[in-house]
């Protein structure tokens, strides 16, 4: 199941030259980081038109949407949530209407974990087509016929990382908490992030005064859930990877 970063891009700039529209499905919780903006640039290089399918809108309130709604506003863009469909028919309206025709060949693009599949499953009309990751997969590159006369090709489910990406994956849900080399790292900018956004949701979530550095907040964080090592100090891997767990299920909301 592995690309390589070279055949990976490629893979993608040649599907992005068959389709007439691009879909870049998006988090909601955080759009901005899982922007991939290397794929928009191939998408303005071929002139073809992008929509910011911004998903998992179940995930967040309509306050955040509102914000997301006013900060994308020059950008072509559409709130969905691929878990109870809501929003996917706008969506579709919004293709065709970019595309413009009925029959528009779309790639969907997106992170690990952001709903990409979840969203085809749902454009399509349960007929995935199955795809080689194999680097000269594309001599059979086949589209999934989707509602309303959409057709659909899916992209390699595998986005080239660098080290470095390992916080926007562990951020964004692309890697279970329990596989993150350094969770602590992860659940920080998490806590930074949330504290920015909204600060009493972090204390109304867990009862800890969200005024506290990262660092202090997740080690208070580790005490009052009697995580601990040796000599009472604060496991920060263990309640790190609690906070990010919570996060991942939804049970922190933006």
């Amino acid at each position: 199941h592995i690309l390589m970063k070279k055949g990976f891009w490629l893979v993608v700039e040649e599907i992005i030259k068959k389709a007439d529209i691009i879909l870049e499905v998006l988090d909601a919780r955080m759009p901005e980081l899982t922007r991939i903006h290397k794929i928009e640039r191939f998408a303005y290089t071929n002139k073809k038109p992008l929509i910011l399918v911004i998903n998992k809108t179940d995930l967040i309130s309509e306050d955040a949407i509102q914000k997301i709604s006013e900060d994308y506003a020059q950008t072509s863009h559409v709130f969905v949530s691929s878990k109870n469909s809501k929003g996917l028919h706008g969506l579709i309206r919004m293709v065709r209407h970019k595309a413009n025709k009925g029959d528009a060949k779309a790639v969907i693009v997106g992170f690990p974990n952001t709903g990409k599949s979840s969203l085809i499953n749902r454009l399509s009309k349960g007929a995935r087509v199955r795809t080689s990751s194999e680097s000269g997969f594309t001599r059979g590159i086949q589209l999934i016929k989707g509602k309303e006369g959409l057709m659909l090709y899916d992209t390699p489910g595998v986005i080239p990382f660098k080290k470095r990406d390992e916080i926007r994956l562990g951020l964004i849900s692309g890697i279970s908490p329990l596989k993150l080399t350094d969770p602590d790292l992860v659940a920080y900018e998490l806590i930074k992030i949330l504290k920015n956004k909204n600060q009493g949701l972090l204390e109304k979530a867990y009862g800890i005064d969200p005024s506290l550095e990262p660092e202090e907040f997740l080690c208070e964080f580790g005490r009052k859930n009697n995580m601990l090592k040796k000599g009472g100090i604060a496991d920060e891997r263990r309640a790190a990877i609690m906070i990010l767990t919570d996060w991942h299920k939804g049970k922190i909301r933006l």
